[in-house]
Order: C-alpha cells, then sequence, then structure tokens
C-alpha cells in the first residue's frame, strides 16, 4: 500500500534563524548608607502577588457529586476494605501455618469448590500439588520460604489445569498480615488471572457467581429491617424453633442473619447452636446481632454458640452424627443441589434427630407474600419508613424468580425420603402461603 504523501503546505519560519533580542543590563541598586530615611525600592513594601483561584472542579461525564470529604472517605473506606476482598480476583487467606482459613467466591468457583478444599483443614501444599508446575513451585519455596527468614511479600506464577476452564495461569502475591505485636498472624494471597485456555467462559461463569453473591450480600442489609417487623416471618421462626424442644446440640444451615441461631439459644439455656453460613455479610449480622442480644439478655450466648463459614453442601468437617436436630429455614431453595444436601443434613444428626425446613415451591406466590408484608407494615404505621427497603427486597427476589420457583413439593418429599428421612409433618401451607414447613426425623 503506497504511504501517504507528505503535506507541501508552507512551514512556519524557523525560530531559531530569528535575530536573537540584545541583552538589557540589569539595573543595580545602590545600598543605603547608614542612617539614611530614604528606603529603597527594594525595601518598599512590594504586595503578594494574588493567591491563583482554587481550580474549579472538573466537569465529570457520569457523577456531578464533588469529592468526599475526609470524614466521610474515611468511613468510605472502612466499608468497602472487606467487601472488596470479597468480590476481587481469585484470593484466599492462610494462617501462619499456611492452612487455608478462607478464600473468596471467585476462588471458591475456579480452585475450592471444584478442587474439594475444606477451610481450616486444606493446607498450602495441597493446593501446590495439584498445580501443573509443582515441583519448580516445591522447589523454589524451599529456598525462598526458609526457618529463619520467611519473606514479607512473595510473587510467582502458579500453573493449574481445570476441567471447565482449561489450564489456567495465574500470578500470585501472598502479603503477610501482622498482629498487634508486628508478628506474622496469616497471609493474604491474590491470584491474578493471566491466560486461560477458555477466558471467555471463565469470566461469564464469575460474574453469574459473583452477582449472586452480591445479590445475598445486598439482600442481608435490607433482610432484618423489613422480616423482623413482619409478624409472619417472626411467626414462622418461633413454630419451626417450638419444634425442637428438648434438643439440645442444634444446627443452623444456611443461618443468614441469625433469626432462627438467636431464637434457638434463646428458647433453650442448655442448648448448643452451630450456625452455618458462607455469605460474609450475612455472617458479619450474625455476629453483631448475637452481640446485642448478649448486652440486652445480660447472658453470654457466644459461649454456646459456633459460627461457622461454610457451604450447607460441604458439611463433612462437621462432626457426624452428633446433632440433635437441624433447621433449614427459606435455604432449600437457594441450594444448588438440594438432595445432596439433605443427604448430608441426614449424616450429621444423630439417630433420631429432628430436620425442620421450610422452603418456596413451583406454586410459591411473591406477589401475595409481599402484599402480605406490606399490608402488616401498613397497620404498624411502619411502611412509609421501610419503603425502600421493601423495594430493594422485592427486587432482590425478582432476580431469584427462578430459584424461588424451581422445586415441586413432590421433589421436595422424594429427596427427604431418598436422603433416609421419615416425614413426621407436613405443613402445606405457612408464611403467607409461601412456603412449605416440614419437620423430619431420622431413624433411630
Amino acid at each position: 500500500m503506497a504511504k501517504k504523501a507528505k503535506s507541501r503546505t508552507p512551514s512556519k519560519a524557523n525560530p531559531a534563524l530569528k535575530p536573537k533580542p540584545k541583552p538589557t543590563a540589569k539595573k543595580v541598586l545602590p545600598s543605603p548608607s547608614k542612617g539614611s530615611r530614604e528606603r529603597t525600592p527594594a525595601a518598599r513594601h512590594v504586595p503578594s502577588p494574588p493567591t491563583a483561584p482554587s481550580p474549579k472542579p472538573k466537569k465529570r461525564e457520569f457523577t456531578k457529586e464533588k469529592p468526599l470529604a475526609p470524614d466521610e472517605s474515611w468511613r468510605r473506606i472502612a466499608n468497602a476494605r472487606s467487601p472488596a476482598f470479597d468480590q476481587a480476583v481469585p484470593a484466599y487467606l492462610l494462617d501462619a501455618n499456611y492452612y487455608f482459613i478462607d478464600w473468596n467466591v471467585a476462588f471458591d468457583e475456579i480452585v475450592a469448590g471444584p478442587l474439594g478444599f475444606r477451610r481450616r483443614y486444606t493446607h498450602a501444599e495441597d493446593f501446590i500439588k495439584k498445580l501443573d508446575n509443582a515441583e519448580a513451585v516445591f522447589e523454589r519455596a524451599r529456598t525462598v520460604f526458609h526457618p529463619t527468614h520467611v519473606p514479607m511479600i512473595d510473587m510467582e506464577a502458579l500453573v493449574l489445569e481445570t476441567e471447565q476452564f482449561g489450564t489456567i495461569q495465574f500470578q500470585k502475591m501472598a502479603v503477610q498480615i501482622v498482629d498487634k505485636d508486628a508478628q506474622l498472624d496469616a497471609w493474604s494471597v491474590f491470584l491474578n488471572i493471566c491466560l486461560a485456555e477458555d477466558m471467555t467462559k471463565l469470566w461469564e461463569r464469575l460474574s453469574v457467581r459473583l452477582d449472586r453473591e452480591l445479590n445475598w450480600s445486598k439482600y442481608a442489609i435490607s433482610y432484618d429491617r423489613l422480616l423482623l417487623q413482619f409478624d409472619d416471618y417472626v411467626d414462622l421462626i418461633q413454630g419451626i424453633v417450638d419444634r425442637l424442644d428438648g434438643c439440645h446440640r442444634c444446627l443452623d444451615l444456611g443461618s443468614g442473619t441469625g433469626n432462627g441461631t438467636l431464637a434457638m439459644l434463646r428458647s433453650d439455656p442448655d442448648r448448643e447452636v452451630w450456625a452455618v453460613e458462607v455469605n460474609h455479610s450475612m455472617l458479619e449480622r450474625l455476629i453483631d446481632k448475637i452481640m446485642r442480644a448478649q448486652e440486652e439478655d445480660e447472658c453470654d450466648y457466644f459461649s454456646r454458640l459456633s459460627p461457622v463459614k461454610e457451604d450447607v453442601c460441604r458439611l463433612n468437617d462437621l462432626p457426624h452424627r452428633s446433632f440433635d436436630a437441624a433447621i433449614l429455614v427459606n435455604v432449600l431453595y437457594a441450594v444448588d443441589d438440594p438432595a445432596a444436601c439433605l443427604r448430608q443434613v441426614y449424616e450429621l444428626l444423630a439417630p433420631g434427630g429432628r430436620l425442620v425446613l421450610s422452603t418456596s415451591h413451583v406454586d410459591t406466590d411473591v406477589n401475595k407474600l409481599f402484599a402480605r408484608m406490606k399490608e402488616v407494615l401498613t397497620k404498624k404505621g411502619m411502611f412509609s419508613d421501610l419503603q425502600s427497603f421493601f423495594v430493594d427486597a422485592r427486587d432482590r427476589h425478582r432476580q431469584m424468580d427462578k430459584l424461588i420457583h424451581r422445586d415441586t413439593k413432590q421433589e421436595i418429599r422424594r429427596w427427604l425420603l431418598d436422603a433416609g428421612f421419615e416425614i413426621v409433618d407436613w405443613q402445606d401451607s405457612a408464611y403467607a402461603g409461601a412456603v412449605v414447613v416440614v419437620e423430619a426425623k431420622k431413624p433411630d
């Protein structure tokens, strides 16, 4: 292809050829003699140059707001730092002995879930053994992670073969987290995705998973503001807990913000509760709720509470055949594999143990539920104050519509029976007709 011809327009005169102006002699000011009253020009008051006006904020395409004030900025930082980990690239936390103690959604989707990792039990060496470049990583670790010297920061390439996305190349960045005495407390590790055989599928899958997780995190905010004022919900929780009379070692699976957990703790002073929840925002609110309840009730609930951050389909690390009861309050519909979940619950219960659950189904009328909620809140004179939370909760339910209407009542019954349970009681309509409530028993 021919090159574009250069322009023939005349060029401007070369400034280097212009005659230079003659330098002007500097005026030398005479030094004032001692006692002279006359002030030299240098001694006269010279006004300061005018202060430059503050630059006007630049016009932005997507916002008209001004930058945050320092105090508001600090509050936003404090609120955003924890979610920033959950919603980032694949990342995980190791304790000082290199055991996995937590990870985020992206790492769960790509690594932890497919490889069957277990919080508190899986070691970093277990992960390395799964890598395509495991030998090189181990060899490097023997040099870099010397017993007498551990690096503050460590970076290296990791290569993992995955079933869903093919070979993935990560760039690992591990950074020490120190305690108040500046001693190693944990490791924060981020895996930046450099290459993947099926990059499109990977990002699409991560987008779906992160969207679902964020939906639950946002729902956690409006959840309690609305439901604790909704009598039908309070009655549902209490009705489920009342079925646990005499059960002293209990599971709250998919505990959410802890309403079922707190009801179980309050209803029996000798009861131990294991609250299992995988969403970090929900779990944080559960902890805050129990702390406030301790102060209000003047008792020690945490001595009888074991919060567990885990998926309700990965319960193998909990002690089997040791729980008197388990509850699943509006959880089963959101579980990827309900049948597998119920089989695991069956294994955790002692002979004669009880399972009480509530869940939606294909005939659930969400519009009827929210109409009832609005009616109750309006009668209490609270709807106008809670309307924004009401709208947000309704939006969350619209996004979960397929899950809410996924299961039939026949399927729910079959999953319970196939898991080995005996159905003791089946309440076909509860919570404004939105759920079934089932009490089942593990045979003695």
